[in-house]
């Protein structure tokens, strides 16, 4: 479990996070929604360690963000933001297996093969491992990068967290939907899973907790099951919403002008 309490965070004169107070559930995938410069993946990279708040504290099971050495947080969890692209000339399984580097010194364990070969085959990418990952398709370079997330996190720690920044932006259906499968998997293993979304749809379908984030605060935070109110989503989206029923019974949201 991670726990944002009191979280503030300013840049520039500016109010970026208004105090925010969330709980992002172990063996669940919280959906953090909200308009573009609602305060999303600011959010999301305070919460990985990745930026440092103004104010308010960051805990991993009731222990301190900053209190955890960096390795130590890097075994516990991984963030795959909108733009992970490596800066060297790798193979697709090279690009897996930096996800295993905070696990091992100098050359990776039986253990780490194991973790590596894990995740290629999670996302049937076994084929590929040679491949220049330059050479493959958007959508599998995201696969390739879902699975080195996986085996970054794929470790006996209890305490275990994956930060995903839009991971379905630019992607087809399909690819979009196997992301968020895969995510949902992690879930059911008891990892945090914490994704940025702006499909509401999807965000409804896959995702246990929904938080609703406008202006830099917490406008919204509940379950599936609670559901997203049109109200709400008309005040901080600024545009008329719409409920749709389809064939099945269930329901989409339509956003019109």
């Amino acid at each position: 479990m991670v726990e944002l309490r009191g979280v503030g965070y300013s840049a520039g004169g500016q109010v970026i996070l208004d105090g925010i107070d969330i709980v992002f559930p172990a063996g669940a995938v919280t959906a953090l929604l909200g308009p573009n410069g609602a305060g999303k993946s600011t959010t999301l990279r305070i919460a990985a360690g990745l930026l440092r708040a103004t104010r308010g504290e960051i805990r991993y099971a009731g222990r301190p963000l900053a209190r955890l050495a960096p390795l130590d947080l890097a075994r516990r969890r991984a963030v795959l933001s909108q733009h992970a692209e490596p800066a060297f000339p790798l193979s697709a399984g090279e690009v897996v297996e930096m996800g295993r580097y905070p696990h091992y010194r100098y050359t990776p364990t039986t253990r780490d093969r194991a973790a590596v070969d894990a995740a290629l085959a999670a996302v049937e990418m076994s084929g590929r491992r040679d491949q220049p990952f330059t050479t493959l398709s958007m959508g599998e370079r995201q696969k390739i990068q879902i699975a080195r997330v996986m085996a970054q996190i794929d470790t006996p720690e209890p305490d275990r967290a994956l930060f995903l920044d839009e991971p379905t932006a630019g992607l087809d259906v399909r690819h979009q939907l196997e992301t968020l499968e895969m995510a949902r998997r992690l879930a059911g293993r008891g990892v945090a899973v914490v994704a940025v979304l702006h499909d509401l749809n999807l965000a409804v379908e896959y995702g246990d907790q929904l938080i609703v984030l406008a202006r830099g605060r917490v406008e919204h935070m509940g379950d599936r099951a609670a559901g997203l109110d049109a109200a709400l989503l008309e005040r901080v989206y600024r545009v008329r919403v719409r409920r749709v029923v389809d064939a099945d019974g269930g329901s989409l949201w339509r956003f019109l002008f």
